[in-house]
């Protein structure tokens, strides 16, 4: 018998071109007088041939399997190295990736033919990526003068053209309806997105709202000073800032630069505090003072300005 030598597959299996490469690669072996390695039938030939027959089978077999492994990508080959013959492999390749239906596919295609661009590759390149994808619609769609079926692609392209248009976030439901074995209407498929963006709204709010919800409220305290703050961080009261509280954006933990700010702000306040010389206008007598009153004129007793403290006047 001529030796048969292994030939390179084209196409590289991914996962998602499961049916360009699963005709490519039976092409192939085709025309090298493989393919009776793959169909079912033909393997009764390991248990019913002599022991000549049985060893130049698993001899072809294995270049068969050969054949297969380099056509699989790096993934794939590393998930399914365990089967043994060439029928096992094609067998558990057909159940893992040849069950998918085709719509998802179809659409990818249809997706990719609309985004493709050229920009800055090469015309030769670019145009044979545009015919590649042809070529797999028209593997994906044959041609076919059947009225219903072409009504029922002319709604499924409405549907694609919808789905195409949405935002990212509905990439889940895009996945959930092209995964069904007949692709919904066009209506259905509105109804399920307007389903899917409520849903969307609601956990996106952070919490569904409850009745008789109690709210937390700070305590609040009003003194001369100003008012107490929490900061919605720490969650603490008064920390800093002379006990009156303080903000998310004031918080030494968030911000940790505004603490040495903070404190060197604190220094020059007690310094300013303890060099203060009182004005001449501040040193004024009584007498002068413009603010001083007689009893006559507030109408109470002992209204007289009578004192200084550290550069303010009181009242006695």
């Amino acid at each position: 018998m001529e030796e048969t030598k292994p030939t390179a597959i084209r196409v590289t299996l991914r996962g998602e071109n499961y049916l360009l490469w699963s005709r490519s690669t039976k092409s192939n072996l085709y025309g090298r007088g493989l393919w009776n390695q793959v169909e079912p039938a033909k393997g009764k030939e390991l248990q019913e041939g002599n022991e000549e027959a049985r060893e130049k089978w698993l001899q072809k077999d294995q270049m068969v399997l050969s054949i297969i492994h380099s056509s699989l990508s790096d993934s794939i080959f590393e998930s399914y190295s365990y089967c043994e013959t060439a029928q096992e492999l094609w067998e558990t390749l057909k159940k893992v990736y040849g069950d998918i239906t085709n719509l998802l596919r179809v659409f990818e295609v249809k997706k990719g033919l609309s985004n493709l661009t050229q920009e800055d590759q090469d015309f030769t390149k670019h145009f044979g990526k545009y015919r590649s994808l042809l070529a797999e619609l028209d593997m994906l769609r044959p041609s076919t003068k059947d009225l219903k079926i072409i009504e029922e692609r002319r709604e499924q392209d409405r549907v694609f053209g919808l789905l195409q248009s949405l935002h990212p976030k509905f990439n889940d439901l895009i996945k959930h309806i092209l995964r069904e074995e007949n692709l919904p209407s066009l209506e259905n498929v509105c109804s399920q997105i307007q389903k899917e963006q409520g849903s969307l709204d609601i956990f996106n709010k952070g919490e569904l709202p409850t009745a008789n919800k109690g709210f937390y409220k700070p305590p609040f305290s009003s003194n001369k000073k100003g008012t107490t703050k929490q900061c919605e961080h720490c969650k603490k009261l008064g920390r800093f800032n002379q006990g009156r509280g303080h903000t998310k954006e004031e918080c030494f933990i968030l911000h940790p630069h505004l603490k040495a700010n903070y404190g060197a702000r604190q220094q020059e306040n007690e310094a300013n505090a303890s060099t203060y010389v009182p004005t001449a206008q501040q040193k004024e007598p009584l007498g002068q003072n413009p603010y001083a009153v007689s009893n006559a004129q507030t109408g109470h007793s002992n209204q007289a300005l009578t004192s200084e403290n550290n550069g303010m006047i009181t009242m006695s």
